[in-house]
């Protein structure tokens, strides 16, 4: 099953992904052709033969279901999504597609203390849910990793642009995005904050000051930095060939 079998087989079944969504009932808005543009995105992607197990623990965002999909069955890894009860239906759908690989994803929609203890992964990861991260690493004691994904650190130094800050923090809570909303700081001390406490893998900057772009792109480290635009239209499909499962 390649790339272009994967991507007939979502456009044969929009109708059931879109009816998926219904059914969950979620104020989740999915762009069927956000998810066409994710998979395209792949034709890029630097798989390697890695042939493991790994079981990935998500906040239940959907377009991050396809990606790790896609990250699996390009590198033979045996893929387990916990949604944890979030859109099951809809990312049920979306693993579905992908079952005619020789290494089906599977898909869980809760998991028990104990099921985690117990379960055999050679690679168990929590991305963008750092209480469950901690949860599984400080309470249960499991071998665990923490990879963020969808996260933003919002920089804005403005009131002004507080109406426009309060809309991306509605749309994020909807979206299953993370948001962590930076005000009344200089550019220097949210890059400083930002870099410490290992914050996002993304960086939102709306100001009415000049700011040196290429000087705050690289000193924010490894992060998807957006300068006074929206983003929100594409940031899915830029992170999509960050490799979870290396």
């Amino acid at each position: 099953m390649n790339l272009n079998d994967i991507i007939q087989a979502f456009k044969i079944n929009r109708e059931q992904l879109e009816e998926a969504c219904k059914i969950d009932n979620s104020d989740f808005k999915f762009s069927f052709n956000k998810a066409l543009d994710i998979l395209n995105r792949f034709r890029e992607f630097k798989s390697a033969f890695l042939d493991k197990t790994s079981l990935v623990v998500t906040n239940g965002n959907p377009y991050i279901t396809i990606i790790l999909c896609m990250q699996a069955i390009s590198q033979n890894i045996s893929l387990c999504i916990n949604v944890q009860d979030t859109m099951f239906t809809l990312n049920s759908a979306i693993v579905k597609i992908f079952s005619l690989n020789n290494k089906a994803p599977q898909i869980r929609n809760y998991m028990t203390p104990r099921e985690f203890i117990n379960y055999n992964a050679d690679d168990i990861i929590v991305i963008d849910d750092k209480t469950k991260f901690f949860y599984l690493k400080e309470e249960l004691k499991i071998k665990v990793r923490y990879v963020s994904l969808l996260n933003i650190e919002l920089y804005t130094d403005s009131e002004e642009l507080s109406s426009l800050t309060d809309t991306i923090n509605d749309y994020c809570n909807q979206e299953c995005i993370g948001l962590d909303i930076h005000k009344n700081k200089s550019i220097d001390d949210f890059i400083n904050d930002t870099n410490k406490y290992d914050g996002g893998n993304i960086a939102l900057i709306l100001t009415k000051e000049k700011v040196n772009q290429m000087d705050v792109n690289d000193k924010l480290n490894d992060k998807n930095v957006y300068f006074n635009c929206n983003p929100f239209a594409k940031i899915e499909i830029d992170v999509a060939l960050k490799n979870i499962l290396k």
